[in-house]
């Protein structure tokens, strides 16, 4: 079918089904406020992070276009992008969520190819707009979309499909072997994949090994993260934070380069993660979040090296400054990259060998920190009801850039 009639035969399916077309953003920016309603669209777009503001087409390095996946009439729109793409936009990149009507998922056999048009068009749409670069990234069908579409589009400068390979009608058609064909396809000067292992949707199978077989003869670099990423499981597993503290920065540097990396697969060495802590939380650097280098004037909870902890409350990375106030009461500067978790500056208090810090005023979750080692804290987090309850270990940072 030419892509002339496919495209007629679309719009008939959705005038049928009631569903209207949402036009492409032209030269003017749409409405892109965050938790926004289908209502009768398909698709529409929102920024991926309201919280952060945007670069713009003149000033960012590029813009990454965010596909959620699909499960059944779930409401896949409402979960925010990948952590890792927050850390992109420390990083200059601008980051749109292209959402698809959760109702409108259930056509087998028009779901994909409706999907892939319109990323499709929105990319060619950025462009006219201003933006130098354009990367498509998407999380199962969403990771799918972005590699069926970057097959289809010379447009795309990379790809991050984080365990793609649900086809058109949501988990009810699996077929892993679908992303060894695409990636040979794809014509992309990036090309990212991400497959965690213990994915049970795919029944737990290795699918890197295939697809590093078909990318042998790519002539461009690649990205794969595959199951010997001990660090990383289940489906899902690329869209939290310990995917973003220990790959981000490596993503980043993938997509930044300014010249392309000979072909072949690149690798992403350990010890990063302290980088990717600061682009996530800590960029643009707090001017008044400067502990001081004596530890003994904080009760010891200065970082033995750098100006900040970081670490990970279950998938969410947190960071946090201990600092000494007026008249020597002490304050905690918390940052997570979660609302639910909260942040900003906190009184604390010293009770005999633990920091402890309410993260807010009223019902607000609390945090309490101890000393694990020389170099290393516990932090207890409660919710403010006391029902949950979260610990990990906190590291100490480097100096900020």
């Amino acid at each position: 079918m030419t892509a002339r009639r496919l495209t007629v035969t679309l719009l008939g399916w959705l005038a049928t089904a009631g569903l209207a077309v949402t036009p492409v953003m032209g030269a003017d920016a749409p409405d892109l406020r965050c938790g926004q309603e289908p209502g009768t669209r398909f698709f529409w777009t929102e920024w991926g992070f309201c919280d952060l503001e945007p670069h713009g087409p003149e000033k960012a390095r590029g813009l990454v276009i965010w596909n959620h996946g699909i499960s059944g009439t779930a409401e896949q729109y409402k979960a925010p992008p990948a952590l890792v793409l927050r850390l992109l936009h420390a990083r200059g990149w601008d980051i749109l969520k292209l959402n698809r009507n959760n109702l409108g998922g259930t056509a087998p056999n028009l779901t994909l190819p409706r999907a892939t048009e319109r990323t499709e068009a929105e990319v060619r749409a950025q462009l006219a707009r201003g933006y130098r670069r354009v990367v498509l990234a998407g999380q199962s069908f969403g990771g799918y979309v972005s590699l069926e579409t970057a097959a289809a589009s010379r447009d795309v400068f990379g790809v991050v499909a984080m365990a793609p390979g649900v086809t058109s009608f949501g988990v009810n058609r699996l077929d892993p072997s679908i992303t060894e064909r695409l990636v040979t396809e794809v014509k992309a000067r990036r090309l990212s994949l991400v497959f965690p292992q213990g994915d049970a949707l795919f029944d737990n199978r290795a699918r890197g090994p295939g697809a590093l077989r078909a990318l042998a003869g790519r002539p461009a670099p690649y990205l794969v993260i595959d199951e010997t990423a001990t660090s990383l499981s289940g489906h899902g597993g690329a869209t939290g934070g310990r995917f973003a503290l220990r790959y981000g920065a490596c993503l980043a540097d993938f997509l930044d380069a300014a010249d392309s990396p000979p072909p072949g697969r690149v690798s992403c060495p350990g010890g990063r993660e302290a980088t990717a802590a600061r682009d996530l939380l800590m960029k643009p650097w707090p001017a008044a979040a400067r502990p001081s280098r004596d530890g003994d004037t904080l009760g010891g909870f200065a970082p033995p090296a750098g100006d900040f902890w970081y670490g990970l409350l279950g998938e969410t990375v947190v960071a946090m400054v201990v600092l000494r106030g007026e008249g020597d009461a002490l304050r905690v500067l918390y940052r997570a990259a979660s609302p639910a978790l909260s942040g900003g500056v906190h009184p604390a208090r010293l009770e005999g060998d633990e920091l402890r810090a309410s993260l807010g005023e009223g019902s607000a979750p609390s945090i309490a920190l101890r000393r694990a080692s020389d170099r290393t804290l516990e932090l207890h987090w409660t919710a403010a009801d006391g029902g949950r309850a979260l610990r990990t270990t906190l590291h100490p940072a480097g100096e900020p850039d």
